[in-house]
């Protein structure tokens, strides 16, 4: 298990926009320990084990496939390129339905 790898994770300034503004929503609804707790549990299975959603499908650039995961109570959608050991996230994280924020 030493010898592991971790994925290359990037975010879009876009991603990155519409977190900040999601964890001011969590602020607002007295929810941001559970969404930072999420994001840290985003980012800790991106870099170590990003296959832990679901693929969506394949893009034109193989072998890159969009995946979708989940951490309660957020939603993340990514590319996945195994090849590259790469993800990169260009998707805003959005919350579950019904999750408060």
């Amino acid at each position: 298990m030493d010898d592991l790898v971790p994925y290359e994770v990037s975010y879009s300034e876009r991603v990155r926009e519409e977190l900040r503004a999601l964890i001011a929503r969590a602020k607002n609804a007295g929810l941001v320990d559970e969404v930072l707790s999420a994001l840290k549990g985003i980012e800790k299975r991106l870099r170590l084990y990003p296959q832990f959603g679901q693929p969506l499908w394949n893009l034109s650039v193989e072998p890159a496939q969009m995946w979708m995961g989940v951490v309660a109570p957020l939603v993340i959608q990514y590319v996945l390129d195994e090849s590259r050991r790469q993800v990169m996230v260009v998707h805003p994280i959005t919350p579950l339905r019904n999750s408060g924020l």
